[in-house]
C-alpha cells in the first residue's frame, strides 16, 4: 500500500492528536483502517520540512510541558514533532514518563542528531509490515 507524503500527513495529525487526547500511540482510536502506528508515521516524517500547522499550538505545549515557548520562537514542521514525539515514545518505552533535562530544546536544535534520526523512506516501513509490493 503506497500512501501520498499528503495523506501521511493527515494520518499523523490523527495519531498526534489521539496521542495527546488518549496517550494511544498505536492509532487503535483513529478508525481510519491504515496500520501505521504513530512511531511509524514520525519514522517517515521525521525530515519532513512542510510547517506544521498552529491550530495544534495547544496540542504541542501538552506535549512540551515547561519547555513550550520554546515550540514558539520559530515556525516549526512536521519533523520538528516528529522527532519531539519519537523522543517522548523512547523515553515511555524505557519506562520514564517523560524524558529529562531541556529535552525539547535539545531535539530541536539538533536536526541530525543520530538518536532521533529516522529513515526518511515510508516504502522502509512498508516493507517491513508487508504492505509493499516494491522489491
Amino acid at each position: 500500500m503506497k500512501f501520498e507524503l499528503l495523506d501521511l500527513r493527515r494520518f499523523f495529525r490523527n495519531r498526534f492528536e489521539c496521542y495527546i487526547d488518549r496517550g494511544d500511540a498505536s492509532g487503535a482510536g483513529v478508525f481510519d483502517g491504515v496500520p501505521l502506528t504513530l512511531r511509524d508515521l514520525c519514522n517517515i516524517l521525521v525530515n519532513d520540512d512542510e510547517p506544521f500547522p498552529r491550530h495544534y499550538d495547544r496540542d504541542v505545549r501538552t506535549l512540551c510541558g515547561h519547555e513550550y515557548l520554546i515550540w514558539f520562537r520559530m515556525e516549526r514542521s512536521y519533523g520538528d514533532v516528529a522527532r519531539l514525539m519519537n523522543c517522548l515514545l523512547d523515553s515511555r518505552d524505557a519506562g520514564v514518563m517523560r524524558p529529562g533535562g531541556l529535552w525539547v530544546s535539545d531535539v530541536l536544535r539538533s536536526r541530525s542528531v543520530e538518536r532521533t534520526q529516522r529513515p526518511a523512506d515510508h516504502t522502509a516501513i512498508e516493507r517491513q509490515r508487508g504492505l509493499s509490493n516494491a522489491e
